[in-house]
């Protein structure tokens, strides 16, 4: 091979491995250990905006996640379709439409109902208890969404590439669980437990197929524009 042969396969290899590259974390902190969970389907495909938390299992003390969560309702949907939030943390429904929305949860510890109407923003709920808070609208039944409420602050949802990193800073061992509404597993999850001594990437692949995301659209030839 010449010269520039071997420049291309050279800029190939780093492309195909930047995904798993062992530094790229949240945080370039040396003293935390970087962590990348790579979830797949069935088939191998990479999977985006799955929901990937670490539940400590040896009493680890962790910070609080300080990040507010906003849900916001765009174009009579929930953006984003799923959202997660730490027991106690800071949750806010933003509606962006300009009519108003009635946002409910179905059933659960963390019940909440209430009128958001445009432009406003409520941020009264307060979600207390660990939770799949599925949530939908009065006035527009085709509307849904989900809140995953853990407790933990390490949790994010998967990227383009299919993976979701975390930068931990008490080692030990942990539960570290996959997790999506369509997801087709018991409880909608699967999970492993790892000892994170060193920085790592964990694999998950799914045993069965994801099941669709319901159409965020009405099907009917009308719609409710009135301020309710």
């Amino acid at each position: 091979m010449n010269n520039i042969t071997y420049l291309l396969l050279f800029f190939f290899i780093l492309l195909s491995t930047k995904a798993y590259s062992l530094t790229d974390c949240n945080n370039a902190d040396i003293n935390n250990t970087c962590i990348q969970v790579m979830v797949k389907n069935k088939t191998g495909e990479l999977l985006k905006d799955v929901v990937v938390y670490l539940e400590p299992l040896d009493g680890q003390i962790l910070a609080k996640q300080s990040e507010k969560v906003i849900i916001s309702q765009v174009d009579k949907s929930f953006a984003p379709y799923i959202s997660v939030s730490q027991v106690n943390s800071d949750v806010s429904f933003a509606n962006k439409d300009n009519i108003t929305h009635h946002i409910y949860s179905v059933g659960g510890d963390n019940n909440f109902s209430f009128k958001v109407r445009a432009g406003e923003t409520n941020s009264s709920p307060t979600f207390g208890h660990t939770a799949e808070v599925a949530m939908g609208c009065n006035i527009h039944d085709w509307m849904s969404g989900y809140l995953l409420v853990v407790n933990t602050p390490y949790f994010d949802k998967t990227d383009e590439q299919g993976v979701a990193r975390f930068n931990i800073t008490e080692k030990g061992s942990y539960n570290v669980i996959v997790w999506h509404p369509q997801m087709q597993s018991e409880n909608n999850r699967i999970q492993k437990k790892v000892i994170v001594s060193a920085s790592a990437v964990i694999s998950f692949q799914l045993n069965n197929q994801m099941a669709d995301i319901p159409l965020q659209e009405n099907d009917e030839d009308f719609d409710f524009l009135s301020d309710y």
